[in-house]
């Protein structure tokens, strides 16, 4: 597909073989994350997407089938056939380039084909600039306000911690995409 630039990106799901040089472009100090986002692939509870121009990638979002897992969210809204987007980014040299809209975009096609109405996402309340693409795409504030998410990391040392980031979910309703 080309993208806005005018630039060739092909979207597919990571492979295995592929992990290590995933790390090494995207999270050099954090393999696991990359490890991850691929068992959620393996154990077919979604898919791993990666972006790649030639062959480098350049962008990735984890495509969940299962809807998102935070509380907050399931215990407000039925989640039921919800396909979920986590953990995106687009590499700098590469951002407003169409990169994460073609992402997005072969994740919605795909959760349609696996029978889910809705998809949705989790955006920090300070990326502005990511809110304002997904409400570009038809992603809507949910209406039931922030709230905090976590994940686990590991500093530079090796060290385990915890992140946090505040954060509104957004939704998208793929039948009305599809009149």
């Amino acid at each position: 597909m080309l993208n806005k630039q005018g630039f060739n990106i092909e979207i597919k799901a990571a492979e295995e073989s592929q992990l290590d040089y995933l790390v090494s472009q995207f999270s050099p100090d954090n393999p696991m994350f990359q490890y991850n986002r691929y068992h959620v692939q393996k154990k077919a509870e979604g898919l791993y997407l990666i972006a790649w121009k030639n062959s480098i990638p350049i962008g990735h979002f984890l495509l969940r089938w299962c809807g998102p897992q935070d509380t907050y969210v399931t215990n407000s809204i039925d989640i039921t056939y919800s396909a979920f987007l986590e953990a995106g980014l687009t590499k700098d040299e590469y951002r407003r380039m169409g990169v994460a809209t073609a992402i997005i975009q072969e994740a919605e096609r795909l959760s349609k084909e696996k029978g889910c109405t809705h998809i949705g996402l989790e955006v920090g309340v300070e990326n502005s600039e990511a809110k304002r693409l997904y409400e570009k795409l038809g992603y809507k504030d949910w209406g039931y306000g922030e709230f905090p998410i976590s994940w686990e990391c590991i500093d530079t040392n090796g060290n385990k911690g915890t992140d946090t980031e505040i954060v509104i979910f957004m939704q998208k309703d793929l039948q009305e995409s599809m009149k």
